[in-house]
């Protein structure tokens, strides 16, 4: 990587390959049961963002690695599960779909805030809506019309999440994002535990 290259950007946590394959089982519902033209992620990226970076210069990933470091610490593991379904802005004409979260939101939040901050601090913009957690897991397509909203919608509503998504956030992971004609392909450049 030479200096000029620059680096498509995100902080996150990283979901366990369970919590994964059971939200590729949703996904699969979903597809099956609404022909809206949906861009769905693929299992293995599903991942909950905390700060997207955008492109920054290679040389800056060192930076962007210690500023983690001192965002995490005094923050604790995190139990998180996920427990809900909908769409933004609204099921019934959703232009995302996610999978929401309980569990320690409260200490994600606080952690999403630091992040946001330290990052501010090396010139990244600030947030300017406040911190959701979700996990992305489609976005409908620009084509899709009002009923095809509606039925995917519907589709969402009446989804039913398997048994056990629960999982502990011990890590926060900066990750780079490359894009390809058969989606996007995430790779940690870096991983910061969570320090109490």
């Amino acid at each position: 990587m030479s200096e000029r290259d620059e680096i498509r950007a995100f902080v996150a946590i990283e979901l366990p390959d369970n919590v994964k394959r059971g939200l590729g089982s949703v996904i699969d519902g979903l597809r099956q049961r609404s022909r809206t033209p949906v861009k769905w992620v693929s299992a293995n990226g599903i991942h909950l963002t905390l700060k997207f970076l955008g492109e920054i210069p290679a040389p800056r990933v060192e930076e962007v690695k210690k500023v983690l470091t001192t965002a995490c610490l005094g923050t604790p593991p995190m139990h998180l599960e996920i427990d809900a379904l909908g769409g933004f802005p609204d099921t019934a004409q959703p232009r995302v779909v996610w999978a929401g979260l309980s569990g320690d939101i409260e200490v994600l939040s606080r952690l999403a805030t630091r992040v946001d901050l330290a990052l501010a601090e090396l010139g990244y913009a600030r947030e300017s809506r406040p911190f959701a957690p979700h996990l992305t897991i489609g976005r409908v397509r620009p084509e899709a019309s009002r009923r095809a909203k509606s039925e995917l919608g519907v589709a969402v509503l009446a989804a039913t999440l398997p048994e056990g998504l629960r999982f502990d956030a011990g890590a926060v992971s900066l990750m780079r994002s490359q894009l390809r004609p058969q989606g996007a392909l995430y790779t940690r450049l870096s991983q910061t535990p969570l320090n109490p």
